[in-house]
């Protein structure tokens, strides 16, 4: 109940702000803002129930007061975490609570509801307001990506988001405000209305090829290029649309955890400044990803499933891009085109004679099809007038058809096999043209062994390909010295303490200028929150470097740990000279 609102509001159950608007405005009667809210819904609908029902007015009326509404006080003197606790349990039995109700609940619990409800008014409504409330859960869990590069199941988002954020430390408010500015850019990809029209087209794509996989990457372009360099933003943009649009078509893995793994270690990559965050530099790392089934495919394969068959959705996507690059503008846009078998998907008698009798009409039925030669670009008023007629109908209705592409097809004296492959085989090529191809792979694929995630042995501190959780540390072999560790936070202290040695100036200055950083500022810091620091409360855990009066942080996964210790040296200079031997728990 709101007990602290005014007399106006006491004696009933709180709502949100745009249920509270349309109640007040049917309880006033003036125009409701928004017809599609639950509140007005559900006012229409007893509406109805009511005009349609033999129950008279005051039969209704006097059975309202019959209602019960049960308040629990819970009366836990300011322990945030057991309200949580008991709020997670609620419905338990019912309709079960969704990731965004217990996010929600979990960033927004403070000590009184004034604080509470500034949290609310500030960033919660005006997040929902930009995404909608459905989309809120699958933002969160982007979100949480951005931040910890790991795969997010849907069924446990909101417990990988609520021990994430209780490890940093970081505060709600700051939680709250960085989802709002993440927000602008996930509505952008939602509703395909970025105020750029060029952004937008790659983003439609995007989208069409079914690929919100990659949304936290996009996120992440947006936020650190959107203001700084969009015509830089624009180049990577396409390069990942073209990339989702061969490795759509190819299908180089049955799922999309191949994907989503491609996706995280770029986002890693660029948070950490291994990989330099240009069109470049990401162009490298899709060549050369770490696993055939993530791979970018090359232009044999993208021409063997483009000849072959291939979804008439991503043809269409394709069969524009060829159209756009070689005639530099598409008029129509992406959801107002429709795809055009030439031969039809339905054999008549008139195709069946033209194709060589029943036989051989159904074998060239079969291979040719979806193949990229069989299909045009064409409006959707044409598509109904032309889709089964014979051969000589459709090249009249074709020649007039505003797509290149397709009129050009009326040159051929027949649609035989013969004129298919030829077809085929020039579409294909040109679509290579069109789509960013892949650069050479210059790296070797990562192999997994099949009793372990990796080879006990001797590694590089650069090698931050090796997937090493669950190892144990021996030492750090520096100038033929060999230095015992036996944790990861042992690890970047002693990289750390190594740097000191070799030049404390310049490790004074890399702290001061907080060279090696976190991605995020949760702790208030005025930049990134550091790894290397002389203030102790900075981090999660103060791990000491010797006696240099300097500290690192101790809460880190062995890769990060590897990441930062291999930027320190790298501004030494002496990466190469650095090795760690680990071996199987």
């Amino acid at each position: 109940m709101n007990d602290t609102g005014d007399n106006r509001f006491r004696i009933r159950l709180k709502q949100t702000s745009y249920d509270s608007r349309s109640f007040m405005s049917i309880i006033d009667d003036t125009p409701i803002e928004n017809d599609d809210n639950n509140v007005t819904k559900n006012y229409n609908y007893f509406k109805k129930l009511i005009s349609n029902c033999d129950v008279n007015a005051k039969e209704i009326y006097e059975t309202i007061p019959k209602l019960e509404v049960v308040d629990v006080n819970l009366q836990i003197e300011n322990d945030l975490g057991a309200i949580q606790t008991v709020f997670e349990k609620i419905n338990s039995t019912g309709k079960r609570l969704t990731a965004a109700d217990l996010i929600r609940n979990f960033l927004l619990l403070a000590n009184n509801s004034f604080e509470q409800e500034r949290l609310y008014e500030d960033y919660w409504v005006k997040i929902e307001k930009r995404i909608k409330n459905q989309n809120i859960s699958r933002f969160s869990r982007d979100y949480l990506i951005l931040n910890i590069f790991e795969d997010v199941p849907d069924s446990n988002i909101y417990k990988m988001f609520k021990d994430h954020f209780n490890s940093t430390g970081a505060l709600h408010i700051d939680i709250l405000r960085d989802m709002y500015k993440y927000s602008k850019y996930y509505e952008w990809l939602k509703f395909e209305n970025c105020p750029i029209d060029k952004i937008n087209k790659l983003i439609k794509v995007l989208n069409y090829v079914k690929s919100d996989d990659v949304y936290p990457l996009y996120l992440y372009l947006f936020d650190t290029h959107y203001e700084s360099d969009k015509p830089e933003l624009i180049k990577i943009l396409t390069l990942l649309s073209d990339f989702m649009l061969r490795y759509r078509i190819v299908s180089p893995s049955g799922g999309g955890g191949a994907l989503r793994s491609v996706v995280q270690q770029l986002l890693e990559g660029l948070n950490s400044g291994i990989i330099e965050n240009n069109y470049q530099s990401i162009l490298f790392e899709l060549s050369n990803s770490n696993a055939p089934s993530g791979r970018f495919p090359t232009d044999d394969e993208f021409i063997e499933a483009l000849t072959n068959s291939v979804n008439t959705n991503y043809a269409k996507v394709v069969l524009l891009k060829i159209e756009e690059s070689e005639r530099s503008n598409i008029p129509i846009p992406l959801e107002q085109v429709t795809i055009e078998h030439i031969m039809p998907q339905t054999l008549n008698d008139w195709w069946i004679e033209n194709l060589g009798g029943q036989e051989n009409a159904e074998r060239i039925h079969e291979k040719y099809l979806n193949c990229i030669g069989n299909l045009a670009p064409i409006s959707q008023s044409y598509n109904s007038k032309i889709s089964n007629k014979s051969w000589d109908i459709k090249q009249s209705n074709l020649k007039d058809v505003q797509f290149i592409i397709t009129s050009e097809i009326v040159d051929n004296i027949a649609w035989k096999e013969n004129e298919i492959t030829k077809k085929n085989n020039r579409l294909a090529k040109r679509a290579c043209k069109a789509i960013t191809s892949p650069l050479a792979r210059t790296r070797k694929y990562q192999t997994k062994n099949t009793t372990s995630e990796f080879e006990a042995g001797i590694y590089p501190i650069s090698d931050i390909t090796t997937p090493m959780s669950g190892t144990v540390l021996e030492y750090v072999i520096y100038e033929s010295r060999n230095i015992e560790v036996s944790t990861w936070k042992d690890f970047i202290a002693e990289i750390c303490k190594i740097a000191y040695e070799i030049d404390c100036e310049l490790f004074k200055k890399i702290v001061r200028d907080n060279k090696i950083h976190k991605a995020t500022s949760k702790n208030n810091y005025p930049e990134k929150d550091p790894i290397i620091t002389q203030v102790s409360t900075l981090l999660l855990e103060a791990k000491p470097i010797g006696e240099t009066g300097y500290f690192s942080e101790g809460v880190i996964s062995s890769n990060r740990a590897r990441v930062y210790a291999k930027q320190l040296m790298d501004l030494y200079g002496v990466t190469d000279r650095i090795q760690i031997s680990v071996h199987e728990r």
